[in-house]
């Protein structure tokens, strides 16, 4: 027994190795998020909210501007239709969740990307034809603008909603949506314009779709992550 109190004894000479550590501030709680993330199903009501006041933006406009007097041929109506049908689909597959609640992968995100303009030019070159005459640079601009307008409000809605809502690969998410949006603005001020010149369809129609992607990756990026 002796030989254990002479043990003990030392133990209160050994210094306190987190001693330095008493005399700090005790951690600031972390706060909470200014705006909470929503449940899946309230952010899906939003979404199909978005996105029907999107279509009915693009279509107000179109209705404004004008419809061109031969919509209802097949070389004008079968465009805008795989147009509208790749736009679609396009926006199920990035939104949809796949099994076990994921999200969209990224080659497949990619693949929208990419499948957008091209999709887009292929339709323009079947249903281009040779124009008239050279179209003033007032054409162009015109086309520009109009394709611009209807695709701001979709973009904006699509960023607002869409914000805090990606788990992975924020940017190229934000670039398939903005792209997609775009889109939906080239179906509106194609079925506007009877011009079908390729280059005037392919630069002034098409601008959205870059403009989009572009957009749409850089709020991905800033804001889209949750």
């Amino acid at each position: 027994m002796a030989d254990e109190r002479d043990l003990l004894e030392g133990l209160e000479d050994i210094p306190d190795p987190a001693a330095h550590l008493a005399g700090r501030p005790p951690p600031r709680p972390t706060a909470a998020p200014a705006e909470p993330s929503l449940t899946r199903p309230a952010r899906a009501r939003r979404v199909a909210s978005a996105t029907l006041a999107g279509l009915t933006w693009v279509l107000l406009l179109t209705w404004i501007a004008g419809f061109r007097a031969d919509i209802g041929a097949p070389r004008v109506a079968i465009p805008l239709a795989l147009w509208a049908l790749l736009s679609g689909l396009g926006l199920l597959l990035a939104l949809t969740p796949r099994a076990r609640g994921l999200p969209a992968g990224v080659r497949a995100l990619q693949a929208l990307v990419a499948a957008a303009p091209v999709g887009f030019l292929a339709a323009a070159v079947a249903m281009s034809g040779l124009a008239d005459g050279p179209l003033s640079p007032r054409s162009h601009l015109k086309c520009s603008a109009i394709a611009l307008g209807m695709a701001a409000l979709p973009l904006a809605l699509a960023a607002l909603v869409l914000r805090r809502s990606f788990l992975s690969a924020p940017a190229w998410r934000g670039a398939a949506i903005g792209a997609l949006c775009g889109l939906g603005a080239v179906i509106g001020v194609q079925a506007h314009c009877p011009y079908d010149d390729l280059l005037h369809i392919t630069f002034a129609h098409g601008l959205p779709i870059a403009a989009g992607a572009l957009l749409g990756a850089a709020a991905g990026a800033l804001r889209g992550r949750a």
